[in-house]
């Protein structure tokens, strides 16, 4: 299914009423996205010109494990760029025999590949910080870019969604586990929690990747937020692929991201898997 939002996009300054296609047919986009190469950007992503007439953070997208950035991102990325953001997005974690199947490679090394686009966003944006929004092992690299020197002073908000904030159950079928740090007091696994990063986890209990589906949060505090879709949607039966194409994460995303502007949350049919 395709979705044209009918609101005005910003990109170099310039204002568009023609907004960009928007799918929500995740096996369509998976198999679209397989068949291009690693660099291919999703729509409306990548536009270096790119002005929020809004003042916001540039949004960077970080897709999932053995993804990239076209198949994990067609949704979420048109559907931010229609709505004013300066998105941007790549494809980490390549190997020497993945292809363009990303996620795949060393984490930390993953990590300084997305700082190095962090630098690239705010020299291009003249902004101060960005925003993360990662789907699945996304919102680890994230967790991990903000624990790199420095790093943390540069980011805003971090959205997970079906992040692995406390790793990977032993009953869960994922057999390379993610490497947990030592947890302390006031941190996930992945970190410290930075007191100056506002952390939005979206979870859903029908995630059968991230098991048991709690281990998307985060313990809480005055700067995280913790949010079950079906809290919000009591019906939904969305699984852990369909968080980064469905539009109620999608808005749920957006009013984590600007939370002073809502947005109105939909519920309808998502993808289950």
């Amino acid at each position: 299914m395709v979705i044209a939002t009918a609101v005005t996009t910003v990109f170099g300054g310039i204002a568009s009423a023609a907004p960009l296609p928007v799918t929500t047919d995740v096996n369509q986009a998976i198999a679209t996205g397989f068949s291009t190469p690693a660099t291919t950007s999703p729509a409306g992503s990548n536009r270096f010109d790119c002005r929020d007439r809004s003042g916001r953070d540039p949004v960077i997208l970080l897709h999932g494990t053995a993804l990239n950035q076209d198949a994990n991102l067609a949704y979420l990325a048109p559907t931010l760029a229609n709505a004013g953001y300066c998105v941007f997005s790549m494809t980490y974690g390549l190997t020497s025999w993945s292809g363009n199947v990303g996620g795949l490679g060393d984490k930390n090394r993953s990590a300084r590949q997305v700082a190095a686009l962090v630098d690239r966003v705010l020299a291009a944006t003249h902004s101060r910080r960005v925003d993360f929004v990662g789907h699945s092992q996304g919102g680890a690299i994230a967790q991990l870019v903000s624990q790199l020197p420095g790093r943390a002073a540069q980011i805003d908000t971090i959205v997970g969604l079906s992040a692995p904030n406390r790793g990977f159950s032993r009953t869960s079928n994922i057999t390379d586990r993610l490497p947990a740090a030592p947890r302390q007091p006031g941190e996930n696994d992945w970190g410290p929690r930075h007191p100056n990063i506002r952390y939005l986890n979206l979870a859903t209990i029908h995630d059968e990747i991230v098991t048991p589906w709690q281990n998307s949060l985060m313990s809480p505090g005055p700067n995280v937020t913790n949010t079950r879709v079906q809290d919000v949607c009591t019906e939904s039966e969305i699984g852990h692929l369909g968080m980064a194409y469905s539009p109620t994460v999608a808005a749920l995303v957006r009013n984590g991201l600007d939370p002073a502007h809502h947005v109105a949350v939909p519920c309808g049919d998502d993808y289950p898997g």
